[in-house]
């Protein structure tokens, strides 16, 4: 498969070694790599959460809850997840705390506002509520009384960046588009914490915590960091109503060597991502295929 790419040798950045399936009894989605090299799957809309273990191919469910696959945060060592349910009836969300050996699922708060990314590091979960970066200690690990910590996301489709207890909302794109006002979505901090990346009228962008050094990547949707090198993404097509095309591609995080990392089919591929070294890209199809790509850059 990857020598019928058909691409330039001579012109890729990223060498794909193979692509293998990961064959699952039943249609998952939005794979995303766990420390131990598994994948955390949903449903494609984003309801309930699950385990697919890449050796045995076989599938945990961890929860039912809807909008659990929506944003979850995995700790370090892979043995606690974060993660959400909705209630439609006022809009609100509860988060919850899975451990992955147990399958408990523990209430962390609920009925709160709207939260887009949730960050857990050390321990320390971190998420935004009513323009206020709100910390929980899940773990009793020491951190550093000076340590201040990043996190980045949306709110009201612009770009936060919380820095300890400074808040600063970056438009980075303010003013590119005449009388229009940017609106910015799947944004995220590059692994080193150096950079945010985020998409704005299809395009996706670079840019450093300051919203300054903007760099345009091109046409990649559902963008994700692969090391701090590399973004992956998809350029999917619809006819309006549902996908008509996609394919999985990467970019270097400075805007050049854009390529094309899957082939052109009929199978529709969908939001990649990769895994902590960056050598592994995980996607699934229209259909609830799992795929596995291993890339040499």
């Amino acid at each position: 498969m990857a020598v019928a790419l058909g691409l330039n040798a001579a012109a890729q950045q990223v060498k794909v070694v193979s692509i293998q399936q990961v064959k699952v009894n039943q249609p998952v989605y939005h794979p995303e790599f766990m420390p131990d090299g598994n994948l955390l799957v949903t449903s494609e809309s984003y309801d309930g959460l699950g385990i697919v273990n890449v050796k045995t191919r076989s599938y945990t469910s961890l929860t039912t809850m809807q909008g659990a696959g929506y944003y979850p945060a995995v700790s370090e060592d892979g043995k606690t997840i974060v993660t959400r349910s909705m209630n439609n009836k006022d809009f609100t969300q509860n988060l919850y705390k899975i451990d992955v050996a147990t399958k408990q699922v523990s209430p962390i708060v609920q009925k709160i506002e709207h939260v887009n990314q949730i960050k857990l590091e050390k321990g320390e979960l971190t998420y935004a509520v009513g323009g206020k970066a709100i910390k929980a200690r899940l773990k009793n690990i020491s951190i550093p009384a000076s340590r201040i910590t990043t996190y980045v996301t949306e709110e009201n489709l612009k770009i936060v960046v919380y820095r300890g207890s400074i808040r600063t909302i970056l438009d980075p794109l303010a003013g590119q588009f005449g009388d229009w006002d940017a609106q910015y979505c799947w944004t995220s901090l590059s692994p080193d914490g150096k950079k945010i990346l985020f998409t704005c009228r299809n395009n996706s962008y670079t840019c450093d915590l300051n919203g300054k050094n903007v760099v345009k990547l091109g046409n990649i949707r559902a963008p994700k960091w692969c090391g701090n090198g590399y973004i992956v993404g998809m350029n999917d097509k619809s006819d309006g109503h549902t996908f008509t095309k996609s394919d999985i591609l990467i970019v270097k995080s400075n805007g050049t060597g854009l390529q094309q990392l899957t082939t052109s089919s009929s199978d529709i591929k969908m939001f990649p991502s990769a895994s902590a070294d960056g050598n592994k890209i995980a996607y699934h199809t229209l259909d609830g295929k799992i795929f596995v790509m291993t890339i040499s850059k």
